[in-house]
């Protein structure tokens, strides 16, 4: 079984990961946004609070996956997305006449780390799943 030291070591990784993700997504858009209706402390606000949500939601559903609690991973599941999300919806709406280029950027890092993160939480479940039978 999986040892709970092991389990908050992965938590609080994974949430450092998110949150230094969040420093540089708050700056691109204090760099390349702002101009175009984007007011930067909002966005952050919007940033942080979700990116928070994201890094414990996500690590709770793969824990819950591992734990084989289908529908703890489930609601986890639906947070971490709607978390992720929400800073690319808030773009969206604030923003006025966006370039082209950063509609496609945004929606572009959307699929791409957002299929990037499923496959991690797969890979991760499956480790997990592995230490948990091996009796790790």
């Amino acid at each position: 079984m999986m040892t709970v030291q092991r389990r908050k070591l992965f938590s609080y990784v994974w949430l450092v990961a998110v949150m230094l993700w969040c420093g540089i997504r708050i700056g691109a858009v204090g760099v390349w946004l702002s101009q175009y209706g984007v007011n930067t402390s909002i966005f952050a606000i919007v940033e942080i609070v979700s990116s928070v949500i994201y890094g414990v939601a996500s690590a709770r559903t793969v824990l819950s996956l591992v734990d084989k609690r289908r529908r703890n991973a489930l609601l986890w599941g639906i947070a971490s997305a709607v978390s992720y999300l929400a800073p690319d919806v808030y773009v969206f709406s604030a923003g006025q006449s966006l370039p082209l280029m950063s509609y496609v950027v945004i929606i572009t890092l959307i699929v791409l780390l957002g299929s990037v993160g499923i496959i991690d939480a797969r890979r991760r479940y499956v480790q997990f799943s592995k230490n948990k039978t091996d009796g790790n």
